[in-house]
Protein backbone atom coordinates (compact mmCIF):
# COMPACT_ATOMS: atom_id res chain seq x y z
CA UNK A 1 0.00 0.00 0.00
CA UNK A 2 1.44 3.37 -1.02
CA UNK A 3 0.83 6.66 0.69
CA UNK A 4 0.85 10.06 -0.97
CA UNK A 5 3.83 12.32 -0.42
CA UNK A 6 3.32 15.26 1.91
CA UNK A 7 -0.41 14.62 2.30
CA UNK A 8 -2.03 16.17 5.36
CA UNK A 9 -5.11 14.64 6.89
CA UNK A 10 -7.10 15.39 9.97
CA UNK A 11 -7.53 12.22 11.90
CA UNK A 12 -11.04 11.00 12.52
CA UNK A 13 -12.89 11.38 15.80
CA UNK A 14 -11.16 8.35 17.28
CA UNK A 15 -7.90 10.33 17.28
CA UNK A 16 -9.41 13.58 18.48
CA UNK A 17 -10.88 11.65 21.39
CA UNK A 18 -14.39 12.92 20.79
CA UNK A 19 -17.17 11.04 22.50
CA UNK A 20 -18.68 8.50 20.12
CA UNK A 21 -20.55 5.28 20.58
CA UNK A 22 -18.25 2.65 22.05
CA UNK A 23 -17.80 -0.37 19.85
CA UNK A 24 -17.49 -3.75 21.49
CA UNK A 25 -15.13 -6.12 19.72
CA UNK A 26 -15.89 -9.70 20.63
CA UNK A 27 -12.93 -11.44 22.23
CA UNK A 28 -12.22 -14.71 20.53
CA UNK A 29 -10.45 -17.44 22.47
CA UNK A 30 -7.13 -18.53 21.02
CA UNK A 31 -7.22 -21.49 18.68
CA UNK A 32 -3.62 -22.31 19.52
CA UNK A 33 -3.13 -25.40 21.66
CA UNK A 34 -1.97 -25.27 25.28
CA UNK A 35 1.78 -25.05 25.58
CA UNK A 36 2.16 -22.91 22.45
CA UNK A 37 5.19 -20.62 22.39
CA UNK A 38 4.98 -17.64 20.05
CA UNK A 39 8.16 -15.72 19.22
CA UNK A 40 7.89 -11.99 18.57
CA UNK A 41 10.69 -9.95 17.02
CA UNK A 42 10.06 -6.26 17.68
CA UNK A 43 11.48 -2.76 17.99
CA UNK A 44 8.66 -1.62 20.26
CA UNK A 45 9.44 -0.34 23.77
CA UNK A 46 10.21 -3.42 25.85
CA UNK A 47 8.41 -2.26 28.98
CA UNK A 48 5.21 -1.69 27.02
CA UNK A 49 5.48 -4.97 25.11
CA UNK A 50 6.00 -6.79 28.40
CA UNK A 51 2.75 -5.24 29.68
CA UNK A 52 1.00 -6.59 26.57
CA UNK A 53 2.63 -9.97 27.10
CA UNK A 54 1.24 -10.25 30.63
CA UNK A 55 -2.25 -9.15 29.59
CA UNK A 56 -2.29 -11.41 26.52
CA UNK A 57 -1.07 -14.48 28.40
CA UNK A 58 -3.67 -13.89 31.12
CA UNK A 59 -6.42 -13.83 28.50
CA UNK A 60 -4.93 -16.78 26.60
CA UNK A 61 -3.92 -19.46 29.13
CA UNK A 62 -1.47 -21.93 27.64
CA UNK A 63 0.15 -19.49 25.18
CA UNK A 64 3.56 -18.00 26.00
CA UNK A 65 4.88 -14.94 24.16
CA UNK A 66 8.66 -14.89 23.78
CA UNK A 67 10.15 -11.51 22.89
CA UNK A 68 13.33 -10.49 21.07
CA UNK A 69 13.63 -6.71 21.17
CA UNK A 70 16.14 -4.31 19.60
CA UNK A 71 16.23 -1.32 17.25
CA UNK A 72 14.43 -1.72 13.94
CA UNK A 73 17.56 -1.99 11.81
CA UNK A 74 19.15 -4.46 14.23
CA UNK A 75 16.03 -6.65 14.14
CA UNK A 76 15.98 -6.58 10.34
CA UNK A 77 19.67 -7.53 10.19
CA UNK A 78 18.98 -10.47 12.51
CA UNK A 79 16.07 -11.62 10.35
CA UNK A 80 18.13 -11.34 7.18
CA UNK A 81 20.96 -13.35 8.74
CA UNK A 82 18.51 -16.04 9.88
CA UNK A 83 16.94 -16.17 6.44
CA UNK A 84 20.33 -16.74 4.82
CA UNK A 85 21.09 -19.44 7.40
CA UNK A 86 17.96 -21.40 6.61
CA UNK A 87 14.90 -19.64 7.95
CA UNK A 88 13.65 -16.85 10.18
CA UNK A 89 13.07 -17.95 13.76
CA UNK A 90 10.33 -15.44 14.53
CA UNK A 91 6.62 -16.20 14.28
CA UNK A 92 5.45 -12.59 14.34
CA UNK A 93 7.06 -9.23 13.56
CA UNK A 94 6.31 -5.72 14.83
CA UNK A 95 8.56 -2.77 14.05
CA UNK A 96 8.89 0.64 12.43
CA UNK A 97 9.92 -0.12 8.85
CA UNK A 98 6.93 -0.53 6.57
CA UNK A 99 9.21 -0.78 3.52
CA UNK A 100 10.63 -4.01 4.93
CA UNK A 101 7.14 -5.43 5.44
CA UNK A 102 6.19 -4.45 1.91
CA UNK A 103 9.23 -6.33 0.62
CA UNK A 104 8.33 -9.42 2.67
CA UNK A 105 4.78 -9.27 1.30
CA UNK A 106 6.03 -9.07 -2.29
CA UNK A 107 8.12 -12.19 -1.61
CA UNK A 108 4.99 -13.93 -0.26
CA UNK A 109 6.54 -14.38 3.18
CA UNK A 110 3.65 -12.90 5.19
CA UNK A 111 0.44 -14.65 6.18
CA UNK A 112 -2.75 -12.82 5.17
CA UNK A 113 -5.07 -12.74 8.18
CA UNK A 114 -8.00 -10.43 8.89
CA UNK A 115 -9.29 -11.28 12.37
CA UNK A 116 -13.05 -11.86 12.70
CA UNK A 117 -15.16 -9.10 14.24
CA UNK A 118 -12.66 -6.33 13.43
CA UNK A 119 -14.67 -4.84 10.59
CA UNK A 120 -14.81 -1.46 12.34
CA UNK A 121 -11.02 -1.12 12.14
CA UNK A 122 -10.41 1.20 9.14
CA UNK A 123 -9.32 -0.85 6.13
CA UNK A 124 -6.39 1.52 5.48
CA UNK A 125 -4.69 -0.02 8.52
CA UNK A 126 -4.86 -3.54 7.06
CA UNK A 127 -2.16 -3.32 4.42
CA UNK A 128 -1.99 -5.44 1.27
CA UNK A 129 -5.14 -7.48 1.91
CA UNK A 130 -4.35 -7.89 5.63
CA UNK A 131 -0.81 -9.23 5.19
CA UNK A 132 0.42 -6.63 7.69
CA UNK A 133 -1.40 -4.34 10.07
CA UNK A 134 -1.32 -1.00 11.87
CA UNK A 135 -2.58 -1.83 15.37
CA UNK A 136 -2.15 1.64 16.97
CA UNK A 137 -0.73 4.98 15.91
CA UNK A 138 2.60 6.66 16.69
CA UNK A 139 3.73 10.09 15.53
CA UNK A 140 7.15 11.68 15.35
CA UNK A 141 6.88 15.25 16.50
CA UNK A 142 8.64 18.17 18.21
CA UNK A 143 9.00 18.11 22.00
CA UNK A 144 10.52 20.57 24.44
CA UNK A 145 11.63 20.96 28.04
CA UNK A 146 9.16 23.31 29.70
CA UNK A 147 11.77 24.66 32.14
CA UNK A 148 14.24 25.50 29.39
CA UNK A 149 11.85 26.72 26.70
CA UNK A 150 9.41 29.51 27.60
CA UNK A 151 7.85 30.08 24.17
CA UNK A 152 6.05 27.00 22.91
CA UNK A 153 7.52 25.76 19.57
CA UNK A 154 5.25 25.62 16.54
CA UNK A 155 7.23 24.06 13.70
CA UNK A 156 9.76 21.42 12.74
CA UNK A 157 11.96 24.36 11.79
CA UNK A 158 12.25 25.39 15.44
CA UNK A 159 14.83 22.60 15.78
CA UNK A 160 17.10 24.71 13.57
CA UNK A 161 16.54 27.94 15.52
CA UNK A 162 19.97 29.33 16.62
CA UNK A 163 18.65 30.04 20.13
CA UNK A 164 18.66 26.25 20.69
CA UNK A 165 22.15 25.71 19.24
CA UNK A 166 23.83 22.69 20.82
CA UNK A 167 20.65 21.77 22.72
CA UNK A 168 18.79 19.84 20.02
CA UNK A 169 18.51 16.04 19.91
CA UNK A 170 17.29 13.46 17.40
CA UNK A 171 17.40 9.67 17.18
CA UNK A 172 19.66 7.94 14.67
CA UNK A 173 18.01 6.70 11.46
CA UNK A 174 20.53 3.84 11.50
CA UNK A 175 18.91 2.46 14.67
CA UNK A 176 15.41 3.91 14.87
CA UNK A 177 12.85 3.10 12.20
CA UNK A 178 10.82 6.12 13.33
CA UNK A 179 13.82 8.37 12.78
CA UNK A 180 14.41 6.91 9.32
CA UNK A 181 10.75 7.40 8.36
CA UNK A 182 11.00 10.99 9.57
CA UNK A 183 14.16 11.58 7.52
CA UNK A 184 12.56 10.19 4.37
CA UNK A 185 9.37 12.17 4.91
CA UNK A 186 11.26 15.43 5.46
CA UNK A 187 12.94 14.85 2.10
CA UNK A 188 9.57 15.19 0.33
CA UNK A 189 8.09 18.04 2.40
CA UNK A 190 8.18 21.50 0.78
CA UNK A 191 10.79 23.73 2.40
CA UNK A 192 12.73 20.88 4.00
CA UNK A 193 14.93 18.30 2.26
CA UNK A 194 18.70 18.24 2.77
CA UNK A 195 18.84 22.02 3.23
CA UNK A 196 16.88 21.53 6.46
CA UNK A 197 19.28 18.86 7.69
CA UNK A 198 22.24 21.09 6.83
CA UNK A 199 20.70 23.73 9.09
CA UNK A 200 20.28 21.13 11.86
CA UNK A 201 23.96 20.26 11.48
CA UNK A 202 24.92 23.92 11.73
CA UNK A 203 22.75 24.22 14.83
CA UNK A 204 24.77 21.54 16.59
CA UNK A 205 22.12 18.82 16.60
CA UNK A 206 23.11 15.73 18.61
CA UNK A 207 22.33 12.36 16.99
CA UNK A 208 21.59 9.81 19.72
CA UNK A 209 21.01 6.12 19.12
CA UNK A 210 17.40 5.72 20.21
CA UNK A 211 14.26 7.74 20.90
CA UNK A 212 14.40 6.62 24.52
CA UNK A 213 17.77 8.32 25.00
CA UNK A 214 16.51 11.49 23.33
CA UNK A 215 13.45 11.55 25.61
CA UNK A 216 15.56 11.04 28.76
CA UNK A 217 17.96 13.85 27.87
CA UNK A 218 15.00 16.12 27.15
CA UNK A 219 13.55 15.36 30.60
CA UNK A 220 16.86 16.19 32.33
CA UNK A 221 17.22 19.44 30.41
CA UNK A 222 20.34 18.40 28.50
CA UNK A 223 18.26 18.89 25.36
CA UNK A 224 15.88 21.84 25.07
CA UNK A 225 14.01 20.73 21.92
CA UNK A 226 13.98 17.39 20.14
CA UNK A 227 12.44 15.28 17.42
CA UNK A 228 10.95 12.25 19.15
CA UNK A 229 7.97 9.88 19.17
CA UNK A 230 4.92 11.38 20.84
CA UNK A 231 3.95 8.65 23.32
CA UNK A 232 7.28 8.81 25.15
CA UNK A 233 6.83 12.50 25.89
CA UNK A 234 3.25 12.04 27.12
CA UNK A 235 4.44 9.23 29.37
CA UNK A 236 7.28 11.30 30.83
CA UNK A 237 4.97 14.28 31.30
CA UNK A 238 2.44 12.12 33.16
CA UNK A 239 5.27 10.88 35.38
CA UNK A 240 6.13 14.44 36.36
CA UNK A 241 8.95 15.36 33.97
CA UNK A 242 9.01 18.99 32.70
CA UNK A 243 8.31 18.06 29.08
CA UNK A 244 5.59 18.53 26.49
CA UNK A 245 5.15 18.13 22.75
CA UNK A 246 3.37 19.93 19.93
CA UNK A 247 1.70 19.03 16.68
CA UNK A 248 3.92 20.98 14.23
CA UNK A 249 2.04 23.28 11.87
CA UNK A 250 3.53 21.37 8.90
CA UNK A 251 2.13 18.14 10.37
CA UNK A 252 3.15 15.42 12.78
CA UNK A 253 4.68 12.47 10.92
CA UNK A 254 2.73 9.24 11.16
CA UNK A 255 5.23 6.46 11.82
CA UNK A 256 4.08 3.14 10.37
CA UNK A 257 4.81 0.35 12.85
CA UNK A 258 3.31 -2.72 11.18
CA UNK A 259 2.57 -6.09 12.73
CA UNK A 260 2.68 -9.29 10.67
CA UNK A 261 2.60 -13.07 10.95
CA UNK A 262 5.27 -14.90 8.95
CA UNK A 263 3.85 -17.35 6.47
CA UNK A 264 6.25 -20.10 7.56
CA UNK A 265 5.72 -19.41 11.27
CA UNK A 266 5.96 -22.47 13.50
CA UNK A 267 3.14 -21.11 15.63
CA UNK A 268 0.91 -19.17 13.23
CA UNK A 269 -2.21 -19.84 15.33
CA UNK A 270 -0.58 -18.27 18.36
CA UNK A 271 0.39 -15.31 16.17
CA UNK A 272 -3.22 -14.96 15.04
CA UNK A 273 -4.34 -14.99 18.66
CA UNK A 274 -1.92 -12.16 19.47
CA UNK A 275 -3.17 -10.08 16.53
CA UNK A 276 -6.77 -10.63 17.65
CA UNK A 277 -5.73 -9.39 21.08
CA UNK A 278 -4.03 -6.26 19.70
CA UNK A 279 -7.18 -5.35 17.77
CA UNK A 280 -9.53 -6.20 20.64
CA UNK A 281 -11.10 -3.73 23.04
CA UNK A 282 -8.79 -5.04 25.78
CA UNK A 283 -5.71 -4.49 23.63
CA UNK A 284 -6.77 -1.05 22.41
CA UNK A 285 -7.54 0.16 25.94
CA UNK A 286 -4.09 -0.98 27.06
CA UNK A 287 -2.57 0.96 24.16
CA UNK A 288 -4.35 4.11 25.36
CA UNK A 289 -3.16 3.50 28.92
CA UNK A 290 0.37 3.29 27.53
CA UNK A 291 -0.08 6.63 25.77
CA UNK A 292 -0.72 5.43 22.21
CA UNK A 293 -3.47 6.58 19.84
CA UNK A 294 -5.91 3.68 19.19
CA UNK A 295 -7.15 2.52 15.79
CA UNK A 296 -10.46 1.15 17.08
CA UNK A 297 -13.29 3.68 16.67
CA UNK A 298 -15.04 4.52 19.91
CA UNK A 299 -11.96 4.24 22.12
CA UNK A 300 -11.00 7.61 23.59
CA UNK A 301 -7.43 8.71 22.95
CA UNK A 302 -4.71 9.17 25.60
CA UNK A 303 -4.40 12.08 27.99
CA UNK A 304 -1.84 14.78 27.33
CA UNK A 305 -2.57 15.38 23.65
CA UNK A 306 -1.45 18.89 22.55
CA UNK A 307 -4.08 21.60 22.08
CA UNK A 308 -3.05 22.38 18.48
CA UNK A 309 -4.99 20.92 15.59
CA UNK A 310 -3.45 17.63 14.60
CA UNK A 311 -2.26 17.74 11.03
CA UNK A 312 -0.75 14.49 9.77
CA UNK A 313 1.96 13.93 7.18
CA UNK A 314 1.92 10.46 5.69
CA UNK A 315 5.25 8.84 4.88
CA UNK A 316 6.16 8.50 1.21
CA UNK A 317 7.20 4.87 1.08
CA UNK A 318 7.85 4.98 -2.66
CA UNK A 319 10.49 7.66 -2.11
CA UNK A 320 12.00 5.97 0.94
CA UNK A 321 12.22 2.61 -0.82
CA UNK A 322 13.91 4.13 -3.86
CA UNK A 323 16.36 6.37 -1.99
CA UNK A 324 17.10 4.33 1.13
CA UNK A 325 20.83 3.74 0.57
CA UNK A 326 21.39 7.21 -0.84
CA UNK A 327 19.82 8.79 2.26
CA UNK A 328 21.89 6.61 4.59
CA UNK A 329 25.13 7.56 2.87
CA UNK A 330 24.37 11.28 2.76
CA UNK A 331 23.17 11.41 6.39
CA UNK A 332 26.26 9.54 7.58
CA UNK A 333 28.50 11.96 5.72
CA UNK A 334 26.64 15.08 6.82
CA UNK A 335 26.68 14.22 10.53
CA UNK A 336 30.10 12.55 10.38
CA UNK A 337 28.84 9.24 11.73
CA UNK A 338 30.86 6.02 11.53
Amino acid sequence: MRRQSGTKRRLAVWVAGLSVLALAVAWLPARATAGTVVTLYTSESLDKVNEMKLDFEKLNPGITLNIYRSGTQVVISKLQAEQQAGGMQADILWMADIDYFEDLAKKDLLLAYDPPDTGKIPSRFKYDKARYHEVRLIFNTVAFNTLRVKTRPASWKDLADPKFKGKVGVASPFYSGAAFSTLGTHMTMPGFGWDYYQKLKENGVMVEQANGTVAKKLATGEFHVVSVVDFMVRGDKAAGSPVDHIWPKEGAILIPTPFAILKNAKNAEGGKAFLRYLYSLDGQKLFVKQGYVPVLPGVEGPKGMPPEKLEVVLTDQAYIGKHREEMKAKYRQLFELK
